[in-house]
């Protein structure tokens, strides 16, 4: 099968990943490779040429105040590429409206995996195009299908996101301190974390891309402890290898994540969850794997975390084996079959 896959051009799809987007997108374009399919993934120009990426943009324009005529432009020419090529099928990844309305009236199936809450253009791109019966769409949970059901004119199909297992074995050894990683933003809770933390007496390690500067500044920082240890921004190695002594990672973000990919790959390495009952956490854990917390506050979230230290890694790591990237992609490329 030949797949266009669109991805969001905005940041490369590469290591280290910026977030889980990119970490997906790159994941299964790997596994698309590895089961004999041939692939072309529009991105960014610094993406990982193994996956034989076509780009019409690098970094250039991206700080620019006229940045999005530039992506629309960047967009229109990979849909002007992918209507020259003899594709089977389009898996459009990206958060951009263009490739749904497109996607109306292509010569082929196009197939959207959305990643975004419905808050902006393409949620209006969508709801208007979406009875389309050359549109189809994927959502990684059943709570962010919810969330997308009224704008979802046809109906939707769940698809859970996996990790490559080998690429993330259980290495946990010991309960040293608690884990984080991610993008270092307020959605994503870290203070919080931090907060709980200390309420247990535990020392946190956490890593991840510093997206937003004054959070950091302001909220991070003055709650660091000398036990606290900032990791920068790490490669999915560095990040397996603190997992080695990891009690629990720790969830607390304030938003209602589609899926939460980073929670599935601390569970493949055998470490415990811990989070809130927002989004889709409550979906990917079970009472071998981790612990939800009762309400969305401190107290409660120190409460789960002194429950999921006392689970067994093997148990966690067996749960986790659900979400493995080759279910994830034998999934897609059935439903891809057929469509055909």
């Amino acid at each position: 099968m030949k797949i266009a896959v669109i991805a969001k051009t905005r940041l490369p799809i590469a290591e280290p990943f910026r977030g889980g987007l990119e970490a997906f997108t790159h994941s299964l374009c790997k596994a698309f490779i590895k089961l004999g399919h041939q692939i072309t993934l529009y991105a960014h120009a610094d993406s990982d040429p193994e996956l034989n990426v076509k780009a019409f943009y690098g970094s250039e324009h991206r700080e620019d105040k006229q940045f999005e005529l530039y992506e629309n432009d960047e967009y229109l020419s990979i849909l002007r590429d992918i209507e020259q090529q003899n594709f089977d099928i389009v898996h459009n990844n990206s958060t951009h409206e263009l490739p749904v309305i497109w996607g109306m009236k292509a010569q082929i199936p196009v197939v959207t995996t959305i990643h975004t809450p419905p808050t902006n253009k393409l949620k209006a791109a969508i709801k208007i195009s979406s009875h389309s019966a050359n549109l189809h769409f994927i959502l990684p949970s059943k709570s962010f299908q919810s969330t997308w059901a009224p704008y979802t004119n046809n109906g939707s199909t769940v698809i859970y996101n996996g990790v490559d297992l080998d690429k993330w074995p259980l290495v946990r050894t010991s309960s040293n301190y608690l884990f984080w990683f991610g993008r270092i933003v307020h959605a994503k809770g870290l203070d919080i974390v931090l907060d709980a933390a200390h309420e247990l007496n535990m020392p946190l390690k956490f890593g991840g891309p510093v997206d937003d500067v004054e959070y950091f500044d302001e909220q991070i920082k003055p709650r660091m402890t000398p036990d606290d240890t900032s990791l920068g921004h790490l490669t999915q190695a560095n990040t397996l290898s603190n997992m080695k002594g990891a009690a629990a990672m720790v969830n607390a973000v304030r938003w209602e994540e589609p899926f939460g990919l980073t929670n599935i790959e601390a569970m493949s390495a055998g470490v415990p969850v811990a989070g809130f009952n927002r989004g889709a956490f409550h979906e990917l854990v079970d009472i071998d794997s981790g612990v939800v917390a009762d309400q969305k506050n401190v107290a409660s979230l120190t409460k789960a975390i002194k429950e999921a230290m006392l689970l067994d890694s093997e148990k966690v790591r067996q749960h986790a084996q659900k979400f493995s990237l080759t279910t994830m992609a034998e999934r897609y490329i059935t439903y891809f079959e057929k469509l055909l």
